[in-house]
């Protein structure tokens, strides 16, 4: 019990800093969707659900809690990069990365 019980903390511990890190990060970029605080909830949320299963359903499926509790970071980071790189269609000759340079030299 006293090993849950610090795995637990430690994991709350973690989250709480996640939760942080994702919030400065989207107050930084200006994430186009909801505010800096909605994503770092998510991420709570998200983490929470899955260390809640974990912790009071031993027998559910590893693969399935640590889905849940990606969840929340994944759905942040795909916002992330849309806001970044904006809704400009795909462009199949050009890396992303190439984009800002191959304008330079068409000019």
């Amino acid at each position: 019990m006293a090993v849950t019980t610090a795995l637990g903390g430690a994991a709350v511990l973690l989250v709480a800093a996640a939760a942080a890190l994702v919030y400065r990060d989207a107050a930084r970029v200006g994430v186009d969707l909801g505010s800096p605080a909605l994503w770092g909830v998510l991420l709570v949320a998200t983490s929470g659900v899955a260390l809640t299963t974990a912790l009071l359903v031993p027998d559910a499926p590893l693969p399935g809690v640590l889905v849940v509790a990606a969840l929340g970071p994944l759905l942040y980071l795909l916002e992330r990069d849309d806001s970044v790189h904006g809704d400009d269609p795909a462009d199949p000759t050009r890396l992303p990365s190439d984009s800002e340079r191959a304008d330079d030299r068409d000019e």
